[in-house]
């Protein structure tokens, strides 16, 4: 079924069935993850990856983003910590800093871009060591919940040299 034929079947039953329970219905939220893109780059092949999920969520006086997404043969997860933030409205905004966030195994201090990178094994991933990674938002839309960078990360043994780019990608906010 289309996004379409979806978004029109969603308009009818709410004029027509469920008047009272979609009073805040918004078109425009089912859309916004249409322009959605990620990929996943190595040895100079780029490869599309689909989203399974991305959510950001707060704990404590911290925003947590997590995005992942995946391909056949391989999963990336990438999640990133915001904050700390000492004002309830800016905890609760469902925007982020336009930065790079970024992870070392050497330094153990600075996690606040973390980066994993899964090979799949038969039903499963076995996720490999992380030495280093990046997370870059270059852009974000705090009304459609939407936002553009791209990731880099640097596992050990075995060492691979894996980045990416994402565009537009949606994420559920949970306050």
């Amino acid at each position: 079924m289309t996004k379409h034929l979806m978004n029109s079947l969603a308009v009818i039953c709410c004029g027509f069935f469920f008047m009272p329970a979609c009073k805040d219905y918004n078109a425009a939220e089912l859309l916004n993850c249409e322009k959605a893109a990620i990929d996943l780059r190595v040895d100079n092949q780029i490869v599309p990856m689909k989203i399974l999920s991305s959510t950001l969520l707060r704990t404590g006086s911290f925003k947590v983003l997590s995005l992942e997404a995946f391909v056949d043969t391989m999963k990336v997860v990438m999640n990133i910590k915001d904050g700390a933030y000492n004002n309830e409205i800016q905890l609760l905004s469902d925007s982020l800093k336009v930065k790079t966030y970024s992870y070392s195994r050497k330094t153990g201090q600075d996690t606040t871009g973390l980066v994993l990178v899964g090979v799949k094994i038969g039903q499963d991933y076995k996720f490999l060591k992380t030495d280093s990674a990046a997370f870059t938002i270059t852009e974000i839309d705090p009304d459609n919940k939407n936002l553009t960078g791209n990731y880099y990360i640097q596992t050990t043994s075995p060492v691979l040299k894996i980045s990416g780019a994402f565009t537009k990608v949606c994420f559920l906010s949970i306050k």
